[in-house]
């Protein structure tokens, strides 16, 4: 991104909008990271006992296809939306009332199609609002502020995952109330951000003309033009793919190969992800926090984001040593640290590479790839390295750790950013 664009922001961001944002995306992060850590694996687990890695992986293909294509589509149409509400506001509102909407179809599924189904529906009703809510960061906090807004959006992510797990893994045990509580989470979160934003109306003379083909030739970005965004999005494609695999598949682990029922009788593997994750946060907002202020004023980005994938690669190579619950106790204090590090300067870094601030929306689409992609290939990596038995979680987390270490390598050869 050129400095000389004058699209972008030079008014400092107040500290109600951090507040606002950063509550935004922890209830989104904590309606999202739920459904795919435990009530998808679950439901899956009812549908077809039997089958329910395949099912599992078959649900998070199909959807990571479409939450691609709507994350691209909703970039470009919010870039263009003329509306008096803003151009971002309103498809926060219908995004997220579609999501609650799927919600309910989810938890109705009987059959593997109707899971598919329901799962399609949210992806492309999350990603309408979540992309959204990202576009916002390029469109009003300026480069001076971005990696301390970054470290606190950054939030987002371990606490609502942990808040999630500790909700749906352990505080509450039937269907209804886990679905009814993260969608009123989503919406109530959502609400203070989308009536306080400072989101001007485009005029119809700004919008930039929207022609099919030319969108779609559009969302290639050219590496050799482009290389610090292609090493960005590389990098994070990579980071991403790992701890889609750890996420996805972590209940099973403790169910299949910890056997943690049986290491603690009458308690349940969700409670010890629920363990799992509130351990793993205490480090990752200590070093998301770290790491965003730091990058701001030693003013380097690349050395914290790559030192942090590596870190993540570290823990997952410690789950691959030995299936004990102390032993994964640890390691989820690392994997906290290096994720919650890698997040919080990496949204700061890309967000400094993109092509153009007038097609934010659109080229943070393109980038979110690497968000939505990572989930449909997981499926299909676990599946394979997880081997016939569905029970080889050395070979498993071993990959994961050789995809993480990688992207973290992917990102130094940036140019444009330090």
């Amino acid at each position: 991104m050129s400095p000389s664009d004058d699209a972008r922001p030079a008014t400092p961001v107040r500290t109600s909008f951090i507040a606002a944002y950063t509550l935004a995306q922890i209830g989104a992060f904590l309606s999202f990271m739920p459904l795919f850590q435990v009530l998808l694996p679950l439901k899956a687990e009812s549908i077809d006992p039997a089958g329910k890695a395949l099912l599992l992986s078959q649900v998070a293909f199909f959807g990571a296809l479409v939450a691609s294509v709507a994350n691209l589509l909703a970039g470009a149409i919010s870039d263009r939306t003329t509306s008096r509400f803003g151009r971002r506001r309103p498809w926060m509102v219908v995004g997220s009332l579609g999501a609650a909407a799927a919600y309910l179809s989810i938890m109705n599924a009987k059959t593997p199609l109707a899971l598919i189904g329901g799962v399609i529906l949210f992806q492309l009703t999350f990603n309408l609002m979540f992309s959204a809510l990202v576009a916002v960061m390029p469109d009003r906090v300026p480069d001076a502020q971005k990696g301390r807004v970054a470290a606190f959006l950054s939030l987002g992510n371990p606490i609502g995952t942990m808040a999630g797990a500790v909700l749906i893994g352990g505080l509450l045990v039937t269907e209804l109330t886990r679905y009814l509580a993260i969608s009123l989470v989503l919406l109530i979160s959502l609400a203070p951000f989308v009536l306080k934003l400072d989101d001007k109306p485009l005029s119809r003379d700004a919008r930039p003309p929207f022609r099919l083909g030319a969108f779609i030739s559009g969302l290639w970005v050219d590496p050799r033009q482009h290389p610090d965004f292609a090493f960005a999005w590389l990098g994070r494609f990579m980071v991403l793919v790992a701890l889609s695999l750890v996420q996805g598949y972590m209940l099973y682990f403790l169910q299949d190969a910890i056997g943690y029922s049986r290491l603690f009788p009458g308690h349940r593997a969700e409670e010890g992800l629920a363990i799992l994750t509130t351990v793993s946060t205490l480090s990752n907002v200590a070093f998301a926090l770290l790491g965003g202020i730091l990058s701001d004023r030693l003013k380097r980005r690349k050395l914290f984001a790559a030192g942090a994938a590596m870190t993540v690669g570290l823990a997952m190579l410690i789950f691959s040593l030995t299936p004990s619950w102390p032993v994964m106790l640890g390691a989820y204090v690392v994997l906290g640290c290096g994720a919650g590090c890698f997040y919080a300067v990496d949204i700061a870094l890309v967000t400094q590479v993109l092509p153009s601030q007038r097609d934010a929306g659109k080229d943070l689409g393109v980038l979110n790839l690497a968000n939505t992609l990572p989930q449909a290939l997981a499926p299909m990596l676990a599946f394979w390295s997880l081997g016939p038995t569905h029970m080889d979680f050395r070979a498993f987390f071993v990959m994961a750790a050789g995809l993480a270490m990688a992207g973290g390598l992917a990102i130094l050869p940036i140019r444009g950013v330090r």
